[in-house]
Order: structure tokens, then sequence, then C-alpha cells
């Protein structure tokens, strides 16, 4: 159960912005048994009905989410969700909102299945309301488990230093955005996605970091250890030694390196129409396809004699070229 689960980042959540000072009135929080959809959708229109024009509001769900690949609509999974009729559709979050919101801009935040959908919905509509959007998938991916997006999300709401990619003292919403989608590539090699209405900045600031990014700190790198390369992230430095945490291991594994052990994380990447073979983990099979695009070690594949609505991004473990086995 997921009431169950160690340190769960969405009660981690709730108490930054407690700590930041919002008004326990102003938050609902539903964990696991009391997120029905009938539930949600209650407490939501409880909590909006309280809102006032030009107020700023934050939405986060976590857990399950699926795609219905006949209408192309992403739903989240409310507690006693069972199929697509019973689940909440991300459409109809964004009406319930636009409805019942009286402020100008919302903060669309998730992390499970799909949930990309939410960008995909936002952007297909014309509204009054201004939305940024922070997902953990692209809306035809699945999601993984772990809790790396919303710690990603934590990291640039605490104010980590190395969130404020330009250094300005100051860490936005576009940079919570650009270094989640960098996060996901590149520990889960998974594609998150974000994007902002015209009319909400992606340099909304969100917060300040809490101290002065130190040189390289949260570089990217490879790490080599017996004759192997491993993923790694640069924690702190003193001369040209680095002290590094290798991506999927446990914090006694991290050490420092020397230069003649490092390198910069330079993923390769297929050229655009590249036919490929794409691994299909629900059947074990492999499916002609071809490369629409790459970014950051991940390829975004059309799948031969499939429909775009098929079309997803996916790791290079998942790829080979035509005839090679793997």
């Amino acid at each position: 159960m997921a009431s169950a689960q160690h340190q769960r980042r969405d009660a981690q959540l709730v108490q930054h912005f407690k700590s930041a000072g919002v008004a326990d009135d102003s938050i609902t929080y539903l964990q696991d048994r009391q997120a029905t959809r009938s539930h949600i959708q209650k407490e939501l229109l409880n909590q909006l009905a309280k809102t006032k024009p030009g107020e700023l509001l934050v939405f986060y769900f976590t857990g399950h989410g699926f795609r219905d690949h006949k209408n192309h609509s992403v739903h989240f999974a409310n507690y006693d969700a069972a199929d697509g009729d019973t689940a909440w559709p991300v459409t109809a979050i964004l009406d319930t909102l636009e409805a019942n919101f009286h402020g100008s801009h919302v903060l669309l935040m998730a992390d499970c299945c799909y949930s990309g959908g939410l960008v995909d919905a936002a952007r297909a509509r014309k509204s009054r309301l201004n939305y940024a959007c922070l997902c953990s998938s692209h809306s035809h991916n699945s999601s993984t488990g772990q809790w790396t997006f919303s710690d990603a999300l934590l990291a640039g709401l605490r104010g980590s230093p190395k969130v404020d990619l330009n250094a300005d003292g100051e860490i936005d919403v576009g940079e919570v955005g650009q270094y989640s989608e960098l996060e996901m590539a590149f520990v889960e090699r998974q594609k998150s996605v974000y994007d902002t209405a015209p009319e909400f900045s992606p340099r909304w600031r969100l917060s300040n970091p809490t101290q002065r990014k130190a040189p390289r700190q949260g570089e990217r790198i490879e790490v080599k250890w017996k004759e192997k390369w491993y993923r790694g992230e640069i924690l702190v430095t003193s001369g040209n030694q680095c002290k590094v945490h290798y991506i999927g291991f446990e914090d006694s594994w991290d050490e420092w390196v020397g230069p003649e052990r490092m390198r910069a994380f330079q993923p390769t990447h297929l050229d655009q129409g590249t036919a490929i073979e794409v691994f299909y983990h629900k059947d074990q099979k492999w499916y002609p396809a071809r490369v629409v695009r790459s970014w950051y070690g991940l390829t975004f594949v059309h799948y031969d004699g499939f429909p775009n609505e098929w079309n997803d991004w996916v790791s290079p473990e998942l790829i080979r070229m035509p005839g090679q086995k793997k």
C-alpha cells in the first residue's frame, strides 16, 4: 500500500508548504483511501471556493496514471478507480479549475505514468487561466516507480543551489522544469516534460538558493571504476578532486576521484529517420521503428505500421539495430 512507502515525498511536499507559511486551511492533502474520486472533487471544490483574484494555485498528484489509446485521453487513478469510466480524466481537472478557481495562475505538478497528459490538455485549450506544468513523463510514456521526479521538485522548492542553473540567486519555474527534465533523463532514463503558458513566465520565482552554488556542484558525469564507466553526480570539489555520488548506489559508495577517472556525460544519438528495433516490455517483443528525434540519451520513436498515438520515448537499452541480437 502507498501508506507504507518509505519517506513519501507527497507528505514532504505538504510539510514544505506549511513550513513556508502556507496556512493549514489553504492546503488539502488526500492520501490513499481518502482519495476517492468523489472525495477529491468535493475537497477540490471546497478549496477553490476560498480562492481570491490574483492568487496562485499549486496542484500536485502522485500515484498511478494511464492512457486510453482509443480516444487519446489520459486519466489519473483515484483510489477507487477501476477503469476509464471511474478514473479522473486530466481534462476534468482543468474543467473544474476553470469553472471554480478565482485566481489567475495554476502550477500543475504530477508524478505518475502518462502525467504529461496535463501538458497536452493545457496546450489544447484557450483558457482564462495561466498554466505551468511540471510532469514526470511524456503523455505517451509510463513513469518510474521511484521518487526521482518529486525529489527534483523538492530540490527546487527547498532552494538547492544545484537547481539555480544560471547562478543568478533565484530558482524559477523554468529552472525547476529544466533540472527535473535533465535529472529524469540521466537518473531514470525517462523523458519528463514541462511547459508554461505565454502569460505564466518561466522566470516566476519559486525559491532562493540556500547558499551559493559551488563550482561543478550537481554536474552529471561518468566515472571509471574497474574498467567500467558509471553515471555519477559531483557533490563537491577540492582542487582537481571531486566527491562523486554514483547513480543507483547508496551514499556509502560516494568517493573522491581525480580527472583521470572522470569524463563528461556525452550520450550518443541516432539520426532522424534511422531504422531501429524497439523492445516492448509488455509482450517481450522487438518492434521495427524509426527515430523521430533524440535528446540527452533518449530517443523518440515511431513504430512502423502504428499510428502516432503510440509514439514514445525510449532509453538506449531498449533499442537495437535491425537484425542485431541484444
